[in-house]
């Protein structure tokens, strides 16, 4: 449970407090709730897993900035990384927006640092998945972690 003030008017706020798996803070600490981690530990391949949910948004703020645009290892990167992170990004809008299926959590549509979160968590969790229906973000995800999690399976 996070407490939240929100703003109304000039200095008048509401106090909420909100339910949340986690929380990753700029130049500062993850927070997990220790029941949806001990959850999804348990039921690998579903698609959630809030520890790597987390630790991605860790990797993406490394440069000070949250976007979905981590550090590359090649500077040449980035174009490749943009055109098909920012094309699925809007793809999974507009999958979202017509009521259709993903192999994606919705919530990736919110904004590119929870896509990269979010896609994070399915290149993990739903390797076969990802690969067979989006390929190229696969391929971008296993070129920066560095990592095939289809042989693993």
């Amino acid at each position: 449970v996070a407490q939240q003030k929100i703003p109304v008017g000039g200095v008048t706020h509401i106090d909420l407090q909100t339910v949340r798996a986690g929380e990753s803070w700029q130049h500062g600490p993850v927070v997990l709730a220790w029941d949806h981690v001990k959850q999804e530990a348990v039921n690998f391949n579903n698609g959630h897993n809030v520890v790597l949910h987390e630790f991605a948004h860790q990797l993406d703020q490394e440069d000070g900035i949250s976007d979905g645009a981590p550090i590359l290892e090649k500077r040449s990167s980035y174009l490749t990384w943009a055109r098909i992170m920012n094309k699925e990004y809007e793809q999974l809008r507009s999958d979202m927006e017509h009521h259709k299926k993903s192999v994606m959590d919705d919530y990736g549509a919110t904004n590119p640092a929870e896509f990269f979160a979010v896609a994070t968590e399915t290149f993990f969790e739903k390797p076969k998945q990802l690969k067979k229906i989006k390929p190229d973000l696969y391929a971008e995800l296993k070129g920066f972690y560095r990592v095939d999690p289809v042989e693993w399976l």
